[in-house]
């Protein structure tokens, strides 16, 4: 199609919208209006739901929706809807149970057939062009014939919705909350790869909340099975082909079950979140690999990923030039002709031809060894062998820094934004690294100023100086979660107070006091059958596990154990899920973990901040801290403490506070009793 010829998707702003503006399918945005549209002139929807960085999402648009055949029958018989799903989570949440309810995978593009009125009543995901034109047919030919068929199962799938937005909590749980978290660790572990590290199986995501509780649990208990899983799963994503070995930064998942050939995709939300888990990994065990990983993949976020604005990009495709991992792979000869005489040395430690062939005479580059052990095993003199590695992967980077960039999705979402925010500040705590502070801070401004409205409501997307689509819950609790996470990097107090508003503003318009949960949408803004209820911690955690930890956390801070009583309730909704599928409530298990223990570390006095920022990474990851040096806090918990202008640090735990102690020393004897 033309580029003059356009349909309702030219105005928008999101990238995977754009891309198909030019497509001959009439498509429509979601909206209210759209969806009036449907009713009004009584045609059944199409819902298709990708975003811009999805391989198979191309596939399918290059294969039908650039079809004229295929367009010209989508647009007589359907009201033809396109859907970011980064914008809209709750779209794609719903209609991806309804899908998974028809007994399909999941995964996208997602298809998704509504009737006029709303009910979802068919879908799927990817399909062949003839495949794809045959359902529309049958479908088109179903809605005509007002098949009673098809109105039953559009009924049947409707209740079936409301029944499991309704059902959440279908049994209680036989173990107690103080019991859960050790029960969930020995699920966790019967299920790991003991071979290549992560859990069983394929296709293999990193999964860092799962990575995060248990760093967090085994830190507490010195279980040798939990680090040693630990151990081995960050040392194959590490050395695999799903890390980028000259870039950094992760893919999203590998296709296979040892980490070497990934989906090439980049995503903020993983990257952020791995971060974090490699710093973490680095502050408790101390392996410089950790460290070197962790700030490859900070410089990936700066340097490619980094908005002029501040704010960080949600996505790097898979492909470039229409064709999957592109950008990435070698082929042997490639080798030769950038490195010379090094090429046969450096390529034996990035396994060319060997563990790093896939096919078509093409590499993904994993490591054979590690640096120590590549040379031991090779009679190398290890820094002479390091300089050597540092100029090839110079030379290899500016060779393929002459291929054809993947596509940026430039968008930037509130939510992913605050994951980086809480990534770059636990990396800058760990590592002592002020730069990557400032930019935390940086990316928090601007989520404030310009992704915030006058109302003081949060927007989800940002792009090209226009905030739009009101925040969901996801947006407000990671945000809550960046707050407190900068707030305990540096002790202003005015982000504590920020996190606080926000909170209030979520239990205002969120809470179901029914469920005992938090809506993905705000009670203002439903446009779907049910307003979804999110619980399951995925390669995201669930925005009511972010906010059930923050709630106990702000409960800490703020002494209001309304806030503590209100997270507790929801644990009580999922901890019969949480026993049962440990994979899908780690998250909610950190949550559980802090409850359990309620630790806090409180400073008073003109050092106070220095001192405990000093100790910092000597304290255990659940544990909360405070400080401050004047003498009137606006902080409850440091407010309740006597102002000593010397320095007085307390620590307390859920037992009670221990006798007020004057040295860092004193302070870890108690911690460590």
């Amino acid at each position: 199609m033309s580029d003059d010829v356009r349909n309702h998707l030219s105005t928008q702003s999101s990238p995977y919208l754009l891309q198909h503006a030019g497509n001959p399918v009439d498509w429509f945005p979601w909206s209210a209006d759209t969806l009036a549209l449907a009713r009004e002139h009584n045609r059944m929807m199409l819902v298709s739901i990708g975003y811009a960085s999805c391989h198979w999402c191309h596939v399918m648009a290059h294969e039908s929706f650039e079809d004229q055949e295929v367009a010209a029958f989508m647009n007589r018989h359907f009201i033809c809807i396109k859907v970011d799903r980064e914008e809209r989570p709750d779209v794609d949440h719903v209609l991806m149970e309804a899908v998974q309810m028809l007994g399909q995978r999941g995964g996208w593009p997602l298809n998704c057939f509504l009737m006029p009125d709303g009910r979802p009543v068919w879908g799927g995901t990817y399909f062949r062009r003839d495949q794809w034109l045959g359902i529309l047919m049958q479908l088109a030919e179903l809605f005509q014939a007002n098949s009673p068929e098809l109105f039953d199962q559009a009924d049947q799938l409707s209740q079936s919705l409301q029944n499991r937005q309704d059902n959440i909590q279908d049994k209680e749980s036989t173990l107690s909350q103080a019991a859960l978290p050790d029960a969930m660790v020995v699920k966790l572990l019967a299920r790991a790869d003991k071979q290549h590290g992560g859990t069983l199986g394929a296709p293999k995501f990193p999964l860092p909340d799962g990575l995060r509780f248990l760093l967090m649990t085994g830190h507490g208990t010195h279980n040798v099975s939990v680090e040693n899983h630990l151990r081995l799963s960050l040392e194959n994503m590490g050395r695999g082909g799903i890390f980028d070995q000259l870039g950094g930064g992760f893919a999203r998942y590998s296709v296979d079950d040892h980490w070497h050939i990934p989906h090439f995709e980049k995503m903020l939300y993983d990257n952020a979140q791995l971060i974090a888990v490699y710093a973490e990994a680095f502050r408790q065990y101390g392996d410089p690999f950790y460290a070197s990983i962790c700030r490859k993949t900070i410089s990936f976020q700066l340097e490619q990923m980094r908005g002029d604005e501040a704010g960080f990009y949600a996505a790097l495709d898979a492909d470039s030039e229409g064709v999957e991992g592109k950008y990435y792979v070698w082929a042997q000869e490639e080798f030769q002709q950038v490195l010379g005489t090094d090429a046969e040395l450096i390529g034996a430690y990035f396994g060319i031809g060997k563990q790093s062939f896939w096919e078509n005479g093409r590499n993904v580059l994993q490591l054979s060894a590690s640096v120590p052990v590549f040379c031991k095993e090779n009679k190398l003199d290890r820094g002479l062998f390091e300089q050597t590695l540092r100029q090839a992967t110079i030379k290899l980077l500016q060779y393929r820094n002459t291929r054809t960039l993947p596509g940026i999705d430039d968008k930037r979402l509130c939510g992913w934004n605050a994951l980086m925010v809480s990534g770059l500040t636990h990396a800058a705590v760990v590592f002592g690294e002020n730069e990557w502070l400032l930019q935390a801070h940086k990316t928090l401004d601007f989520l404030l100023l310009r992704m915030t409205g006058t109302d003081g409501r949060l927007y989800r997307t940002w792009k090209n100086g226009i905030a739009e689509i009101p925040a969901f819950l996801e947006d407000y609790a990671l945000l809550i979660q960046a707050l407190i996470d900068v707030y305990q990097a540096g002790f202003n107090e005015t982000l504590l107070i920020r996190a606080k508003q926000l909170t209030d503003h979520v239990i205002e318009n969120f809470y179901l006091p029914e469920k005992a949960l938090f809506s993905m949408s705000a009670h203002d803004q439903q446009e779907l059958i049910v307003n979804p209820v999110e619980t399951y911690d995925q390669v995201m955690p669930s925005s009511n596990a972010v906010m059930c930890m923050a709630l106990v956390k702000l409960g800490s801070f703020f002494e209001q154990e309304d806030y503590v009583q209100t997270a507790r309730k929801m644990i009580d909704q999922v901890a019969a899920m949480m026993a049962e599928y440990p994979g899908n409530f780690t998250h909610w298990g950190q949550a559980l973990y802090v409850i359990k223990n309620r630790r806090m570390l409180i400073g008073r006095g003109a050092a106070a901040s220095a001192a405990i920022s000093e100790i910092r990474n000597k304290l255990p990851s659940d544990m909360l801290v405070a400080a401050t040096a004047a003498a009137d806090s606006q902080i409850p918990a440091l407010n309740s403490k006597p102002f000593i202008p010397s320095g007085m640090y307390w620590y307390c735990d859920s037992t009670g506070c221990r006798l007020p102690v004057s040295t860092a020393s004193e302070i870890l004897h108690q911690v460590d009793n």
